[in-house]
């Protein structure tokens, strides 16, 4: 063989080793398959280059009125893993689990082992299929989306025990900045005086943020924001408001249907509007870390 030739064979050789590799590494990475963005961006921290993640609820919509169609159950049919919040959130998972995933895909429930906390007031509404027992938001609190995270990398080990030290060294470098995160918001909300620390909202997203860092009282319009709120909750939120010494009313980001009621109730009592990130990452807000960063900023604008 001369040595133009061999040269080709070697080069050529070498180029199916790199684009091989590159394939096989593709090939192996997992699919996992979140319903919502939150979700998507604890797994992609914890999974790194080793999991291809996708978030079946775009960033920036509604979770509430949001309905899968065929084009998710193609992806929940690729899935390696299901990750779901649990809490009545998103419980259709489970019928598009039954029906389009491969036998023995696992899903992974992250709020599974935490304490709901239940509806504190009335409210006339409309379930729409949406109907919570209590706030299935348990993210908010910078501790319970620590336990999402070690839910995640333990399915991620056992899924795939030869990448353990990869998931568990990101898990716990991912774990430290959030506890890092926990602290900075407590120190962040301390200048927010007690009489102030009243959170207003449209619907019933932040008991769990109002438990962790100390607001005495949460209320809300809704419990299902797709509903419309009654006269009888309008006006109840009208005294409520009135009898703050900094009336403010919360409102966020994806929930459009909220922003009529919202500015009429602030209008009427010369308040201000606020928005809070809940439900979903978008393309202004795109990490979890950086959401509780922007609430924590402006619940401290808003309430000091």
């Amino acid at each position: 063989m001369n040595k133009c030739l061999s040269g080709l064979v070697i080069g050529g050789l070498v180029l199916f080793y790199l684009f091989g590799s590159v394939a096989f590494a593709q090939a192996t990475e997992l699919k996992v398959v979140t319903t919502f963005s939150i979700l998507e961006d604890l797994v992609r921290q914890v999974g790194g280059n080793k999991v291809e993640v996708t978030s079946l609820i775009p960033p920036g919509a509604d979770p509430h009125s949001w309905e899968p169609t065929p084009k998710e159950a193609r992806l929940v049919a690729q899935a390696d893993l299901l990750v779901a919040n649990g809490g009545g959130f998103d419980h259709w998972l489970i019928s598009l689990q039954k029906s389009a995933a491969r036998p023995g895909v696992p899903l992974v429930i992250v709020s599974d082992g935490l304490t709901t906390l239940a509806h504190d007031h009335e409210h006339e509404h409309h379930d729409h299929g949406h109907h919570h027992e209590g706030d299935p938001h348990f993210w908010l609190s910078v501790p319970n989306a620590i336990h999402y995270v070690e839910q995640i990398t333990e399915a991620l080990v056992e899924l795939s025990p030869e990448d353990a030290p990869y998931y568990l060294a990101r898990s716990e470098t991912y774990r430290n900045e959030l506890v890092k995160l926990d602290q900075l918001i407590l120190a962040k909300l301390e200048q927010i005086p007690m009489e102030n620390r009243v959170i207003i909202t449209y619907h019933n997203a932040f008991s769990y943020l109002a438990e962790r860092y100390g607001f005495a009282v949460v209320e809300f319009l809704v419990e299902n924001p797709e509903g419309e709120p009654s006269a009888r909750d309008l006006g109840r939120l009208v005294q409520l408001l009135k009898k703050q010494p900094n009336p403010v009313i919360f409102t966020e980001p994806q929930l459009n249907i909220s922003k009529r009621y919202v500015q009429t109730l602030a209008g009427e009592i010369k308040g201000k509007v606020y928005v809070l990130y809940s439900d979903s990452l978008d393309a202004n807000i795109t990490t979890y870390i950086e959401m509780m960063e922007y609430n924590a900023d402006t619940l401290v604008e808003a309430l000091k």
